[in-house]
C-alpha cells in the first residue's frame, strides 16, 4: 500500500496504522496524538471492527477482510459543518467508479449506495484541541464482498441491503492495497481544501448522484417528522425538503421513504 500511496502524500502522514482488529478506527485517530502540526494527516486501517459505527450509533457489519474500513484525521481551525460528508461521499463516489463498472450514488448523508443497495458509508467526527483547535476524523467503510450471514444480520436489525464492489464488473484489479490509497488520497484532498473552498467544488457531482432527489421521503428528526419530497441540499449540506407550505431545511434526520 505504502507504494501505492502519492509520495508527495506519505510526507504529510504524521502515522499510518494497520490493525488486524479494532474497536472502531474513528475512536483510534479521536485517541491518539497525531496530527501534530497544520497539514499532516493521520491514517489508520484495520481489518476488521468489532464495534464499527455508522451515524446516531448505528452499527456497521463488515467481516474480517470483506471490506475498506479506514479513518483519516486533520487538524483544522473550527469544526466542519454537514457539507464535509458530502464533498467526501462525491469525491469517494468517483474514486471507486475508476474500480468498477457501476454507477456510485449517495443517499443524504452520508451514505454510498449501488444498484439501489448500500455500499458504503461515511462517519465525520470532531474534537476539540488544546489551543482551540479542532481534530477532524473521517472514517469510511465500504463493501468489497457480501457474505449471507451478514446480508441476514443487516436485514434482522432493518438496515437498508447491502452491496458489494465485487459484484460489478473490474475497471482494473480490486486490489486491496490499491483500493485503500486511492481512497486516502481522495478523502485527504477533500480534508485539505473543504476548509478553504467549502462544498462548492463537490456540489455539481453530489447532485449528479442525489439518490433521494424527488423521492417522497420522511424525515425524523427526534420527536418529530416531517413529509415531503427531497429537493437536493443547500451549500452547507441541509437537506431540502418541500411540503405543502414550503421548503424545510433539515440538518440532522433519520430518512425513511
Amino acid at each position: 500500500m505504502l507504494a501505492a500511496v502519492d509520495p508527495a502524500l506519505l510526507r504529510r502522514l504524521a502515522c499510518l496504522e494497520v490493525h488486524d482488529s479494532l474497536p472502531s478506527t474513528n475512536e483510534r485517530l479521536l485517541g491518539i496524538s497525531a496530527p501534530r502540526s497544520d497539514g499532516e494527516l493521520a491514517v489508520c486501517l484495520a481489518n476488521h471492527q468489532s464495534a464499527g459505527k455508522g451515524r446516531d450509533g448505528k452499527k456497521w457489519h463488515s467481516p474480517p477482510g470483506a471490506g475498506l474500513l479506514l479513518s483519516i484525521s486533520r487538524k483544522g481551525a473550527q469544526s466542519p459543518n454537514s457539507s464535509l460528508a458530502l464533498a467526501l461521499g462525491a469525491q469517494i463516489a468517483e474514486t471507486l467508479e475508476t474500480f468498477v463498472n457501476a454507477r456510485v450514488e449517495l443517499k443524504w448523508p452520508n451514505d454510498l449506495l449501488a444498484g439501489g443497495r448500500k455500499l458504503g458509508g461515511i462517519l465525520v467526527e470532531s474534537a476539540s484541541r488544546p489551543g482551540a483547535e479542532t481534530l477532524v476524523v473521517a472514517g469510511l467503510g465500504v463493501n468489497i464482498r457480501v457474505a449471507n450471514p451478514q446480508r441476514r444480520q443487516v436485514a434482522e436489525e432493518g438496515g437498508m441491503a447491502p452491496a458489494a464492489l465485487e459484484e460489478w464488473p473490474a475497471k482494473r484489479p480490486l486490489e486491496r492495497h490499491a483500493l485503500a490509497a486511492a481512497v486516502i488520497a481522495a478523502t485527504a484532498e477533500v480534508l485539505e481544501r473543504h476548509p478553504e473552498e467549502g462544498f462548492g467544488p463537490w456540489e455539481q457531482s453530489w447532485r449528479k448522484r442525489d439518490w433521494l432527489s424527488g423521492r417522497s421521503i420522511e424525515a425524523r428528526c427526534g420527536n418529530e417528522a416531517y413529509r415531503g419530497e427531497a429537493a437536493g441540499v443547500d451549500s452547507d449540506g441541509a437537506l431540502l425538503l418541500e411540503e405543502p407550505g414550503g421548503a424545510r431545511r433539515i440538518l440532522s434526520a433519520e430518512i425513511r421513504l
